[in-house]
């Protein structure tokens, strides 16, 4: 039975790029992602390509789960881990009420990466991520958590909510101006940084749509 596959493909770099999802990709007669996604996949593509951008994601994800019904199999790449700020939501709900079955490829997220970087673990890290957008309620949430303690690890809106923005929000909410942070951009690719500071000084910096930021409310430290 032919199946929509969602692949996890990792924070960017080939080295954290799986052999299963190579190989779901290598079996796919269709391969969906955006250009940078399937630009890691040049020499497994051996089906349709097709390219994802911001402004056809309805449309396209309407074509893979048609064609999935047609016998297709379809391999749909996601950045990082798809069940984290990833593809899976809007598939599983462009999926439903469709003789569709869906797969999924687990994959290294920007959020593994990080932890791994700082030598951090990070099962008891409260987690958030802006990327689906920029609530009045979820920034709300992110308050609550702070102020109670705990330390934070999220996913920046780049647009809406920036690392700089998210500093602001904080102190202008209480938090001690000396909080540590860490920023973690373009993880795992040759112009990789790590920023640590404080609140304080991230609010006054800026960083590029990959990155990763970590609040360290338990520790304190200088800039």
């Amino acid at each position: 039975m032919a199946k929509l596959n969602v692949v996890g493909i990792g924070p960017g770099s080939l080295d954290y790029v799986t052999p299963a999802a190579r190989r779901t990709v290598q079996d796919a007669d269709i391969v969906i992602g955006a250009e940078r996604s399937l630009s890691l996949f040049r020499k497994d593509i051996k089906g349709e390509a097709v390219a994802l951008t911001a402004k056809n994601v309805t449309e396209i994800l309407k074509y893979a789960a048609e064609s999935v019904e047609n016998g297709k199999t379809v391999a749909l790449l996601s950045t990082g881990d798809p069940g984290f700020s990833g593809l899976l939501r809007p598939i599983l709900k462009n999926a439903k009420g469709k003789d569709v079955e869906v797969n999924v490829i687990p994959g290294v997220s920007s959020i593994q990466a990080c932890a791994a970087r700082l030598c951090m673990c990070w099962d008891e890290m409260n987690l958030f991520s802006f990327h689906k957008g920029t609530t009045v309620e979820k920034k709300a949430q992110l308050a609550k958590a702070v102020k109670e303690g705990k330390d934070i690890m999220l996913l920046p809106d780049p647009k809406a909510f920036s690392p700089r923005e998210i500093a602001s929000f904080l102190i202008k909410a209480g938090l001690d101006k000396a909080t540590p942070v860490f920023v973690c951009e373009s993880l795992t690719l040759s112009d990789e940084r790590i920023v640590e500071s404080t609140l304080e000084r991230v609010s006054t910096l800026d960083f590029n749509a990959l990155c990763v930021m970590v609040i360290k409310v338990n520790q304190k430290g200088d800039a």
